[in-house]
């Protein structure tokens, strides 16, 4: 394999974060499917290429449910992988991976809210529907409320609990002294 071929398959889609994400150690498809950005079918077209390169080599384990197929980098992967590690490559692909992660986590918060909103708005018949008209909000105005910061729960409980003591009566306090 030439260096040209090597390069070509490393720019394809997938293939450097195969290498990284196998690592030292082996992956079955199922954990790369997980662990890398791209499709299924192209996880799967990256092996096949990789192997065919001798980048990656396959092994078969018996399992409980029949076998399963491990893959592991070869002498050529490997040596692509500490150059990965050396460049800080992988470190790189790793943390694209745990933003991904919390991105689509915010993504799911923010489907969960609007849900929520839209059960919400449905539940409450609106007597006065302002659809169809013009509404102007202040600069800085939003029909979504806004959360309270946590300096504003602290005064809230504060207030609360201001509200739950109660004044001592002088007599009670003369009786108590004595």
């Amino acid at each position: 394999m030439g260096l040209d071929d090597l390069e070509g398959f490393l720019r394809q889609k997938g293939a450097p974060e195969l290498v990284t994400e196998i690592g030292t150690g082996t992956a079955t498809f199922n954990a790369l499917v997980d662990a890398v950005a791209v499709s299924s079918s192209t996880v799967s077209s990256r092996l096949s290429e990789g192997v065919e390169r001798d980048i990656f080599t396959v092994s078969h384990r018996p399992t409980e449910h029949g076998t399963e197929k491990r893959y592991k980098l070869t002498v050529l992967g490997r040596r692509i992988y500490d150059w990965a590690e050396q460049t800080e490559f992988e470190r790189k692909v790793r943390k694209l991976r745990r933003l991904r992660h919390e991105r689509d986590t915010s993504f799911e918060q923010l489907i969960g809210k609007l849900n929520r909103d839209m059960e919400i708005r449905k539940m409450v018949a609106d007597s006065d529907p302002l659809e169809g008209e013009d509404v102007d909000l202040s600069e800085g105005a939003s029909f979504v409320p806004k959360a309270p910061s946590e300096e504003e729960h602290r005064e809230a409980k504060f207030e609360r609990m201001e509200e739950s003591l109660k004044p001592i009566a002088d007599d009670q306090a003369e009786e108590s002294s004595e």
